[in-house]
């Protein structure tokens, strides 16, 4: 924290159903569901008087659900996907894997791969897919902030875990913004491949009419992947009623959007993310212009990205920022992409994610970040 005076709360403190008022207006919540096997989860819900988040404890601390000003930002899904880790087989990829349990709104993908499998690592890896530490979750605030971190023995493909996560979700009062940061230990004496990023869902009943993505890189730079059919514009996002089928993922290399590093969107952490100013900023804009939700990041951490487009039953419009294209570790290793991390070493990676019904603060992000496409 910023501050030296502070409150601490433990998930022990908590009473499932009975809200804990904050200041400015906040709270913090416990509840506990059940999924359709019959497995207890625990669901912490935070509120810094305006921005609302879920975080689900035994998905790996997944942002569940983003609300602005009590309107849902993230996108609507089917409670039958959320499954406890337990009933979800990440080695079937044919069937269901690590889709069966796919539903938060900011679901974290890796540490151990990025999209393909091979004969050890199962699709986008297991960090969604592993529960944290109830004892090591605490929820802190002072005058300015809201803190919430918790420890993520990650699941993994060995008999004990060689990573665990740190993870740490940040909001200021009254903010529509927070800050989500994850650190990757290794816990071995080996060098270790870090692989990670996140799938991201702010395509919310807001862009029920349609829309766009703003993203800062060309068109004409966005590779199409899996021999998809190809769009008239790969950044359109269609209404509710359209159907886009099969799915369409673009990777690309976004540029530097100048000038992120002065807005009091990203000031409000600077403290948190260590003054680091290679920054990148993507978002998506509903059809009336009036709101929109907005992913910045390091480039440092995450160098890469990719959209994800599918519109049947799901109507699914994601971004992913990521450390490598979503190719085999053994094709990564080729090409030159793959972090390591060293023994006992650490890796730290960290996303704001934000929303505006100002349309002026529209405007002028747009601006931003479709400069940085020139």
């Amino acid at each position: 924290m910023n501050n030296e005076q502070s409150t601490e709360l433990t998930l022990g403190q908590l009473e499932p159903g009975s809200p804990h008022a904050l200041p400015g207006g906040g709270y913090v919540a416990l509840e506990v569901l059940t999924d359709r096997f019959g497995s207890r989860m625990h669901q912490l819900t935070v509120s810094n008087g305006r921005l609302i988040y879920t975080v689900i404890l035994e998905r790996g601390m997944d942002i569940g659900e983003l609300r602005l000003d009590a309107g849902k930002i993230s996108w609507e899904r089917d409670m039958r996907y959320l499954l406890h880790p337990v009933h979800v087989d990440l080695a079937d990829n044919e069937h269901s894997g690590w889709d069966s349990g796919f539903y938060a709104a900011v679901a974290a993908i890796g540490p151990e791969i990025f999209g393909t499998p091979d004969e050890v690592r199962t699709v986008h890896g297991t960090g969604s897919y592993s529960p944290a530490l109830p004892e090591s979750v605490l929820l802190s605030w002072d005058e300015r902030q809201i803190t919430l971190e918790g420890k993520v023995p990650l699941r993994g493909y060995e008999a004990v875990p060689v990573y665990d996560k740190v993870i740490r979700i940040i909001t200021c009062y009254g903010a529509a913004t927070l800050l989500r940061e994850d650190t990757v230990r290794n816990l071995t004496d080996m060098a270790r491949p870090v692989d990670d990023g996140y799938h991201i869902q702010l395509a919310g009943p807001y862009m029920s009419e349609g829309g766009s993505y703003i993203l800062p890189v060309p068109p004409g730079k966005m590779l199409l992947r899996d021999a998809a059919p190809p769009e008239e514009n790969p950044c359109a996002v269609y209404d509710t009623e359209t159907r886009l089928d099969p799915i369409r993922c673009y990777q690309y290399v976004p540029e530097p959007v100048e000038g992120l590093a002065a807005l009091p969107l990203v000031r409000d952490y600077w403290n948190d993310i260590e003054g680091d100013s290679a920054l990148t900023a993507e978002m998506l804009v509903n059809a009336g212009q009036d709101t929109a939700a907005y992913v910045i990041r390091s480039l440092r951490c995450y160098p890469r990205s990719l959209i994800a487009k599918r519109a049947t039953r799901d109507w699914m419009y994601a971004l992913e920022p990521c450390k490598t294209r979503p190719n085999s570790l053994k094709q990564k290793t080729i090409d030159g992409e793959i972090v390591y991390v060293g023994p006992h070493g650490e890796c730290k990676g960290w996303i704001i994610l934000g929303a505006t019904h100002d349309p002026q603060e529209i405007a002028t992000l747009t601006q931003m970040i479709r400069s940085a496409a020139e």
